[in-house]
């Protein structure tokens, strides 16, 4: 090996444990052990065997990367790691004796160790079981003392300490953590966890070899976006996608892609074994009767699906609550037209195909606010038994806010915008003329009975359409006005008795779609928080509204007997 400056105490030496050429401390016994086996036999050999704990061949690899893992100068490479796994898999277990190596063993001036959560029960979790550890311990009585009420943990010579910290309690600067342990990350959600983030690795800074050591479960993708964030680099640098030489990432999932694809993945012991590492066909204690017995629970009732996928098989969801439309089934209702492949969107093109001009429709807005999307549909009665509801839906967004919010909702709307399958109005707020304009304009194509709408945001416009001459008629946004439409709705689409020709934009709302209920079987559309979500549904809001007037059945005199005959 090279003749490089050491670190310390340690230099090259080829090791009497694992025989790798290495940086090497070299022991009382005189034989050389590199970082690796340090860490590794501190578990095996000292914290494990009183309470006849084994580390599983996953949690040794994990901890023989992060401290084994060197650069020129023997110094840990890694500053920082994210592991994520399934619950269940004994995590806690090899977290909780971390602070007690770094107490002990890593050599630091003054150790601090911190163990952090969004809330101070989660991070007291690791604290037991470093407690635990200490207490069935005498080599580690005779050096650390537990303090229970405090949940700390010092070293008896006055020289490191263990603290347990979270969002939902009292933390303060000056800290220099050696360890951060943070803890099920995914639960990361308030302000104050993004604050107690910034306190505690900040700290880090002046220290010669932290580690900021991430670990938790899959959550969801709308729940933490401190969460989120991180996952999302991590499985770019654990692909390759971006190069980083600080962070360690070891990520255990189910196939996230083959979820959504192949309806019968979720189901298999492949899927098993690729989240659980310390499944029993492993070599681990995990039993497979186990797994099972939850997923036969997630197969009997649909609505455990969520939690079987997230925790069990540690694959992130897109939102906390399983998807409302079973967006396979949607897409099968194009009505033989598919505009989502279309390079530009030709909404005549598409009239001419499905004969809608001149044919009876009611129209529904959903205006939300003027500042992000706004959605007006027109909903076409079948004319025969056995035909489909046809849906024509507009969208428009503010120009000047696009970037933003792509960002922000993740989704193409630039293309969208380009394809015509959104108007992008001036300015940061929608011209809601625009919206009018479109609305006269379907009274000119076809024969439009009447408008619904929502009063929020929509109000003053439609009482210029009817002083216009348009119909419109005020949707209340409660149980007792959506139930029935939101129901038919849920019904119609399974039947492919709609079709909507998979308008990009109205599909990806679909996909977007959850419900409020009230207790009394009575549901209507959730509206996302426009703030924290990224998930959008006024394209689905209009429909709903729309049929709201359409299944009570508006006036009968047709417009043209008043208006006479138009030509497309």
């Amino acid at each position: 090996m090279a003749n490089t400056q050491p670190l310390g105490k340690y230099r090259p030496e080829s090791c009497a444990y694992c025989k790798t050429d290495t940086w090497c401390e070299i022991r009382a016994n005189g034989y050389p052990q590199c970082r690796a086996c340090k860490v590794e036999r501190f578990f095996t050999e000292i914290l494990y065997p009183p309470l006849g704990y084994s580390l599983m061949s996953w949690q040794r690899k994990v901890l023989r990367d992060i401290y084994g893992t060197v650069d020129e100068r023997g110094k840990r490479r890694y500053r920082s790691a994210y592991v994520s796994v399934a619950k269940q898999n004994g995590k806690s277990n090899v977290v909780g004796g971390l602070p007690l190596y770094h107490l002990l063993m890593e050599d630091e001036s003054m150790p601090e160790a911190y163990g952090a959560a969004s809330a101070r029960e989660q991070a007291g979790i690791v604290f037991k079981v470093a407690a635990q550890l200490v207490a069935a311990n005498t080599h580690l009585r005779d050096r650390l003392k537990v303090l229970p009420s405090t949940k700390r943990i010092l070293r008896r010579d006055g020289h490191g300490s263990y603290t347990v910290l979270s969002a939902d309690g009292d933390f303060q600067d000056g800290i220099r953590p050696s360890l951060l342990i943070r803890d099920e990350l995914h639960r990361w959600k308030s302000m104050r966890a993004e604050t107690l983030l910034d306190v505690t690795t900040k700290g880090q800074i002046s220290r010669e070899e932290p580690l900021d050591l991430a670990i938790t479960t899959a959550g969801a993708e709308y729940e933490s976006p401190l969460w989120w964030r991180e996952y999302q680099h991590a499985k770019k640098v654990q692909s390759g996608a971006i190069p980083s030489t600080s962070l360690y990432v070891a990520i255990y999932e189910a196939d996230p892609k083959r979820i959504e694809s192949d309806p019968e993945y979720w189901k298999s012991l492949e899927a098993r074994l690729a989240a659980n590492p310390s499944h029993e066909a492993l070599g681990g204690f995990l039993r497979d009767a186990a797994l099972v017995g939850e997923l036969d629970k997630a197969i009997a009732e649909p609505s455990q699906r969520s939690k079987y996928v997230r925790y069990n098989l540690n694959v992130p969801l897109k939102t906390l609550e399983d998807p409302v439309i079973d967006m396979a089934k949607w897409e099968q209702c194009t009505g033989a037209s598919d505009v989502s492949d279309w390079p530009e969107y030709d909404v005549e093109l598409l009239m001419r195909e499905w004969g809608l001009l001149e044919k009876t429709c009611v129209a529904g807005v959903d205006a939300s606010w003027t500042t992000d999307l706004t959605a007006t549909v027109f909903l076409f009665e079948p004319e025969k038994e056995g035909e489909a509801w046809s849906i024509l839906p507009f969208f428009w967004m503010p120009k000047e806010r696009v970037p933003e919010l792509e960002r922000t909702c993740r989704v193409p709307f630039s293309d969208w915008i380009r394809r015509g399958f959104i108007m992008a109005t001036d300015g940061n707020a929608i011209d809601l003329r625009k919206v009018k304009e479109r609305i006269h304009w379907g009274r000119q194509m076809f024969d439009l009975r009447e408008l619904a709408y929502d009063r929020f945001n929509f109000r003053t416009e439609a009482m210029q359409l009817v002083d216009e001459g348009i119909p419109c008629f005020e949707v209340q946004q409660t149980f007792s006005h959506l139930t029935q439409p939101t129901k038919f709705l849920l019904s119609a689409y399974v039947d492919q008795k709609i079709r909507h020709a998979n308008n990009p934009v109205l599909t990806w709302m679909a996909s977007c779609l959850q419900l409020a209920y009230d207790g009394k079987d009575n549901c209507q559309p959730a509206k996302p928080h426009r703030l924290k979500s990224t998930k959008r549904i006024d394209g689905m809001a209009a429909v709903v509204t729309a049929f709201n007037r359409a299944l009570i059945g508006g006036p009968k005199e047709s417009i043209y007997e008043s208006r006479g005959m138009r030509r497309l």
